[in-house]
């Protein structure tokens, strides 16, 4: 089933993104950015001094997203260093002291070391926290994959996160089960593949309970990733389509 819950799809902002906007309204991305519900902050993108009023800058340009705000890790496809990830809770202190923050947070599943204190942080500014997992090698198994997920409902966390390398049609397979069973616990639930083999799922997920995915604003930022545009239109057809072939053949015909 479709689901009832809202859609989002959301789109990276980077500070080449960010600058070409306001400097030219009329800038293609312009277009890419007004049809993303949801906008990912990379603040791992821009200049720590840069953050105060980030949040603020994006949201007077796109008023009606949803904002997750991230200070990606290297290992997790960002550029913040991975020795200094113990450094990034000053940073997120700072971050949710700005008169407008995100409405929510992204960790990596692997810093959940950090969970409580940005918990408690986030909660005096109503941010909610997703827990995310990047592999770009493979599909953890069934067996990983329901730890991961009893992990985050272990600790408490609103959302969800994971974006694997699928290596094969059967590696899709396991995310959209993982999703089925899982996605109704969480406000923010996201589960695709990434590569040739995980394109389709980064719309079909949300056929199979997911309410989150991601499209690239200009080029691409992680594999197999798919244009807003095209995003934008698989999934005003994804109500539509009654099976994972037909958007594929829908995606392939793009």
């Amino acid at each position: 089933m479709f689901g009832k819950k809202q859609k989002y799809l959301a789109g990276l902002i980077d500070s080449e993104v960010l600058s070409a906007i306001e400097s030219d309204s009329m800038h293609p991305v312009f277009l890419d950015l007004q049809a993303c519900s949801a906008l990912e902050i990379r603040y791992d993108f821009f200049e720590p001094s840069c953050w105060d009023g980030l949040s603020a800058r994006v949201r007077k340009l796109a008023p009606h997203a949803l904002q997750i705000g991230t200070i990606r890790l290297k290992r997790d496809g960002g550029i913040f260093q991975d020795a200094s990830a113990g450094e990034r809770l000053p940073l997120w202190k700072s971050l949710l002291e700005s008169e407008q923050v995100p409405d929510w947070l992204d960790l990596e599943q692997d810093c959940l070391y950090d969970y409580e204190a940005l918990s408690s942080l986030a909660d005096g500014r109503d941010v909610k926290i997703l827990i995310s997992q990047h592999n770009f090698f493979r599909v953890p198994t069934a067996m990983e994959l329901r730890d991961f997920a009893r992990d985050v409902s272990r600790l408490g966390a609103e959302g969800l996160k994971i974006a694997a390398m699928c290596n094969s049609e059967d590696d899709c397979e396991r995310l959209y089960e993982f999703t089925q069973r899982n996605s109704g616990d969480f406000d923010l639930f996201a589960a695709f593949g990434m590569g040739d083999f995980g394109r389709v799922s980064r719309v079909w997920s949300l056929k199979e309970g997911a309410n989150l995915t991601y499209g690239a604003i200009g080029r691409a930022a992680a594999p197999g990733q798919i244009c807003i545009p095209e995003m934008s239109e698989a999934l005003e057809k994804l109500p539509e389509i009654h099976s994972k072939f037909e958007m594929a053949a829908f995606l392939n015909g793009k």
